[in-house]
């Protein structure tokens, strides 16, 4: 593990809040207000670096590994001079909409730097959306209120590395929970939909923005510059989020897609079909369960799903059984296709079948960008394939963009449970890079 400067930034930070009655103010609030158009606010509380540390320290530190331990400290080393804040974190709630494309009401969570002297901080916003998660409770806005232990730490690791990159480089991050995650505990979430899940993360950042634009709040103002962020199931939403920010006329500054499933209809259907061990077997009763809610006659458990697991998928796929529960009820063998009728698994083979062309519209990079994106993949993942960055990169080069950063990144070593988790920290250091050239080069 690198070594740190956490000694001075920690002594300074203390300083700072020895002359602070409000360290950390947490509290519920019994009567929540709107900021002018913008959030509805649930709860608050404040953060500062060594609560950042003792969170950390929760999570195993790997020797010879790149992991959560060394991205904080490459953060915190090489934090501006005077660039370590407070933070506060805000449960919100805001306007977008529900799988049937009605009005409801999406949690997430808003982080925001701050300053004791009541100095307003111009900020820039990024919209950090986040990874495959199961289980609604660990949606970004359950850290708010959530019992620490190293058994769950894991699941808010990207809360961390949000905290991380707010107390180091003083920007605003908006994270939706998206539709069926957080709050929204009454429907399934639709993991890898497009349409819905890029309108949940437009609207949040459209409604952050509205939040601290022209002097509205009390401790950040925008100035100007908006950012999508995510690795993961958050990659295939950034990808997809910048489609629509883009349709919405909102420029965005830059868009950091990394490890997403991109090519649902090409490269992760090829996953789907393939005659070999998954790692995460859940991710395919996540994606069924989800296509089936939104596309329920494309998707129809009984002519999808070997009459064994028809009941089980959908029973513990729905928010509240974690991914030892789901992958236990899949195939011994993690074989994905062995879930299927032989007659889906032809729809499947077939390139002009429904199924087929309903992945293929959901495909997150089937247009022609103008926002700046930084497009990182690493060469050996193993469950969201490689091939997947091939694919964007092949279209979008014969699109003729020219505003797109490729990384290719050489193989990374399995240290965690899968080479795309040990993968996460390096790419989130790098992207948030990325960010920070781009913010130097607009001053």
């Amino acid at each position: 593990m690198k070594k740190f400067k956490y000694t001075s930034y920690l002594l300074a930070a203390l300083i700072i809040i020895a002359v602070s009655s409000c360290k950390k103010d947490s509290d519920v609030l019994s009567d929540p207000e709107p900021y002018n158009q913008g959030f509805t606010v649930l709860s608050h509380e404040e953060y500062d670096l060594n609560d950042v540390y003792d969170n950390l320290m929760l999570m195993n530190d790997v020797n010879g590994a790149y992991d959560y331990h060394d991205l904080v400290n490459e953060l915190v080393n090489s934090a501006p001079e005077n660039g370590i804040y407070l933070i506060a974190h805000d449960k919100v709630l805001y306007t977008s909409i529900d799988n049937e494309g009605n009005p409801i009401q999406l949690t997430g969570l808003f982080i925001y730097p701050l300053k004791l002297n009541g100095e307003v901080i111009d900020v820039p916003l990024i919209s950090y959306n986040h990874g495959t998660e199961l289980l609604k409770k660990y949606a970004p806005s359950g850290w708010i209120g959530a019992q620490w232990h190293p058994s769950q730490w894991g699941n808010f690791a990207e809360v961390l590395v949000a905290n991380a990159l707010a107390i180091t480089r003083g920007w605003a991050i908006v994270m939706p929970d998206y539709q069926g995650m957080g709050g929204d505990v009454g429907e399934n979430h639709p993991y890898c939909i497009r349409e819905l899940l890029a309108t949940s993360v437009a609207d949040m950042l459209e409604t952050g923005i509205n939040t601290i634009k022209n002097h509205k709040h009390d401790y950040v103002n925008w100035d100007g510059n908006a950012f999508v962020y995510g690795y993961s199931e958050g990659g295939y939403v950034t990808m997809a989020a910048t489609r629509e920010l883009e349709k919405r006329n909102v420029a965005l500054t830059g868009s950091v897609c990394m490890e997403g499933p991109y090519d649902l209809s090409g490269a992760m259907r090829k996953v789907m079909l393939k005659d070999t061990a998954f790692p995460v077997p859940y991710f395919l009763p996540y994606m069924l369960v989800g296509y089936h809610t939104v596309y329920p006659d494309v998707f129809d458990y009984d002519e999808m799903l070997k009459a064994e697991y028809r009941t089980n998928i959908p029973k513990y796929t729905n928010g509240f059984y974690s991914e030892t529960v789901v992958d236990s009820i899949m195939p011994a063998s993690q074989i994905l296709m062995e879930v299927f009728t032989d007659a889906f698994v032809d729809s499947l083979s077939n390139t002009s079948s429904t199924a087929v062309k309903t992945l293929y519209n959901n495909n997150s990079y089937t247009w022609k960008p103008v926002t700046d994106i930084y497009l990182w993949h690493c060469e050996n993942d193993d469950c969201v394939t490689f091939q997947n960055f091939v694919t964007a990169k092949g279209y979008f080069e014969s699109q003729g963009v020219t505003n797109i950063t490729y990384v290719d990144y050489p193989p990374v070593p399995k240290w965690a449970s899968t080479v795309h988790v040990s993968a996460a920290p390096i790419a989130f250091l790098e992207g948030s890079i990325w960010i920070g050239e781009k913010l130097k080069s607009k001053k």
